[in-house]
């Protein structure tokens, strides 16, 4: 995906007075919602474990062929699993995309993605659950050991904060990379633009793989969106720095948006097929809006 050329430049701090506020406010929402359900000790769909029924979804190359719904099978001609529910000790993975192209927006991109990671995380702290964070751009990059303790919330923020951004995607290398040194299966939160991905797919699918439930917010630039450009430009590539020259009109504008359509509906297509949690949010909402709506709506924490 074009875009223009964007850095990081000097701006109000990610984490100043007022997002803290906001924070405090989140957590007591997210207590309200939920009367407790935000713990520890929680009911989790995984694939083999436990003994009450969950629910199904449809058979992968790859998954578990012992728990297969044959029954299913012979009156429906399909291959489905047979999810249960267990009891256990959750860790929540934290995976933000820190490439170039992520400092896109005003907002940017980045930033929004940082408030979202701090927020879930803060809410998974306060409630006693296992937080990790991890960055990616071409590879993985920096990573937050998973902590218990409420007073570790600073150092939580202080690691998003420092974080840079910078590099090109690599996004299903990055999550191969998650996979392999992931030992147990948590609950996987992964926030990126998956603009110009083309591995999106087989990255997502790796973590599945592993065991992980997964959930993908995608955010987005309202400028990405509907891109306010008129005549001729010269756009440069914010992580490849390719440049291309292109003469924009109501057609072009057209054709992009439908183009974006497709690739977005695709992408949220496969998500739901493999089970995956899908969230697309833009910037222009707030980091919190979006964290709500989450709360409400996410099979995971419900």
């Amino acid at each position: 995906m074009i875009t223009r050329a964007a850095t990081v430049t000097e701006r109000e701090p990610v984490f100043d007075d007022a997002f803290l506020r906001k924070l405090e406010q989140l957590e007591l929402l997210a207590r309200k919602i939920f009367r407790g359900l935000l713990r520890g000790e929680r009911i989790t769909a995984r694939r083999g474990r436990g003994i009450e029924f969950s629910d199904f979804r449809h058979y992968w190359p790859g998954d578990d062929f012992r728990h297969i719904d044959w029954n299913v099978y012979s009156r429906l001609d399909q291959l489905f699993l047979k999810l249960h529910a267990s009891e256990e000790d959750v860790t929540l993975h934290l995976i933000v995309d820190t490439s170039a192209s992520m400092a896109f927006g005003e907002p940017s991109k980045f930033d929004h993605a940082r408030r979202l990671a701090a927020a879930l995380g803060y809410i998974a702290l306060n409630n006693l659950d296992r937080v990790a964070v991890s960055a990616f751009a071409d590879g993985l990059g920096a990573g937050l050991p998973a902590t218990k303790s409420r007073r570790h919330i600073a150092r939580l923020l202080a690691f998003l904060a420092a974080l840079p951004c910078a590099g090109v995607t690599r996004f299903g290398a990055a999550l191969r990379d998650f996979a392999a040194c992931t030992r147990s299966p948590g609950l996987v939160v992964v926030i990126s633009d998956l603009l110009g991905v083309g591995e999106a797919r087989e990255g997502i699918a790796t973590l599945c793989y592993g065991g992980h439930d997964v959930v993908v917010i995608q955010l987005l630039a309202e400028a990405e969106i509907d891109p306010p450009l008129d005549g001729a430009l010269q756009l440069v590539d914010a992580e490849t720095a390719d440049e291309l020259e292109v003469t924009v009109d109501p057609e072009l504008r057209l054709l992009y948006r439908r183009r974006l359509e497709r690739e977005l509906e695709a992408i949220e297509h496969f998500c739901r097929r493999r089970g995956v949690e899908y969230l697309r949010a833009s910037t222009a909402i707030g980091f919190e809006d979006v964290l709500l709506k989450y709360l409400r709506q996410g099979a995971h924490l419900r």
